[in-house]
């Protein structure tokens, strides 16, 4: 329940301001007409509301009997002893409504039923009122006047009943949030060992599912600062939209109809799905996911609707750990970094080929769609940079490291994969 709902009931209970209350305004003389009608009146509320509102139709008996009777008994006695004496402190007692509105939230159930409720008690009061004052002769100004005043006076006890119960409502979704919260970091902190009884009790108290496998949700950005509302997900999904980097928890990613769901709740922002994981692995799925995200943001990746980490593991892999990396790729790539960027790309072309898939030169001049004399004058070239260790297994496999993360940085590796001049 939501803040607002809290202000505008607040609002509704002190919206009078200046001008007088509507029964203020009715003559004295009316509540000894009124007076003798409350028993039967009461009576006959409840019977009506029993008949009008399902929720309500049973033997009322118990606190949920004793407080419906005496709701309805205190407001009709409250409001003629306020025709009465208008100068009376206040229109009524508001602990009994709110009573009610706590009662309805603790029964699980929406303001509607205890609202309809109160409409029934303002028509049938206001029948019976309006007979008894057209019998005493009081004029149509004042039947007016009584009128307006039933209603006002329930709606205003009406207030009572639901800002008790948006209180309860938005202390119960504030508690439930920040237990989902506490979930969420206990699954996704990096290093801290996962305590499968807190995340069963915290779960439970939440309302929350434990799933047997999630995969974790990178967002670009924050989330907060380019969209009004969370993303509508199931509400199954873990979220955390406030850090700077915001991300999802989602169960049972691979189930039917989930990658869609994503797809439709984040629209057309960037987003990176992690691998789908054992549950006490979540904190590994939102490492992959992130580094997944940053790799699209360096164009290394691809962006895609969605961007899956499971995809692109091994490219994750060499970008894992870049200083180990970078430091290879000054020992092994400087004979090329040395040459023009036109001639360099050429080598590093037939050496990826010939690294990768081997061959004999026509068979690479095939996969580059070039001339095997080309590939021979290329082939030369390459042994007069590195010699024997174009022959040695730990140098190509280093060497195909750094040319794959170079190729990744460039641009290009689509290009040479399809064997391009």
């Amino acid at each position: 329940m939501s803040t607002g709902l809290i202000d505008d009931c607040r609002e509704s209970l002190t919206r009078t301001g200046g001008r007088p209350a509507p029964w203020r305004e009715l003559p004295r003389e009316l509540a000894d007409v009124l007076q003798p009608e409350l028993a039967s009146l009461a009576d006959e509320i409840v019977a009506e509301i029993r008949h009008g509102v399902p929720e309500f139709d049973r033997p009322l008996q118990g606190a949920f009997g004793a407080g419906i009777r005496l709701g309805v008994e205190q407001g009709l006695r409250q409001f003629v002893g306020q025709i009465a004496d208008p100068t009376a402190p206040a229109p009524h007692d508001p602990s009994v409504p709110r009573a009610l509105g706590r009662g309805e939230f603790h029964e699980g159930r929406s303001m509607d039923a205890l609202q309809a409720a109160y409409r029934i008690g303002a028509r049938a009061a206001w029948r019976r009122f309006a007979a008894c004052a057209m019998r005493a002769g009081h004029s149509a100004e004042t039947l007016c006047a009584l009128a307006e005043a039933v209603f006002a006076y329930i709606e205003e006890v009406a207030a009572h009943s639901v800002y008790a119960y948006s209180e309860l409502a938005a202390e119960a979704t504030d508690t439930s949030q920040r237990r989902r919260r506490r979930l969420l970091e206990l699954l996704t902190t990096v290093g801290q060992p996962v305590s499968h009884e807190a995340v069963v009790r915290l779960a439970t108290e939440s309302g929350w599912r434990v799933p047997a496998r999630v995969a974790c949700v990178a967002l670009s950005g924050s989330w907060q600062d380019r969209h009004l509302v969370s993303p509508a997900v199931s509400p199954d999904v873990l979220m955390d939209l406030e850090s700077p980097e915001p991300f999802l928890l989602v169960p049972d990613a691979d189930g039917p109809g989930r990658q869609e769901m994503l797809v439709r709740a984040l629209g057309d922002s960037v987003f990176a799905v992690g691998p789908t994981v054992d549950l006490a692995e979540a904190s590994l799925s939102l490492q992959l996911a992130r580094r997944t995200l940053a790799l699209c943001h360096r164009g290394v990746i691809t962006a895609g609707s969605p961007v899956r980490a499971a995809d692109h593991l091994s490219t994750l892999l060499l970008f894992g750990d870049e200083d180990i990396v970078e430091l290879m790729t000054r020992d092994e790539y400087a004979p090329l970094a040395e040459m023009p960027p036109a001639r360099r790309e050429r080598l590093v072309k037939t050496l990826f080929v010939l690294l990768t898939q081997g061959g004999s030169a026509p068979e690479i001049a095939g996969r580059l769609h070039v001339h095997p004399q080309t590939v021979r004058y290329r082939m030369n070239l390459l042994h007069e940079l590195y010699g024997p260790r174009l022959h040695d297994p730990d140098w190509r496999f280093r060497m195909q490291i750094v040319l794959r993360r170079q190729i990744l940085l460039d641009g290009t590796a689509g290009h040479v994969a399809a064997g391009g001049r």
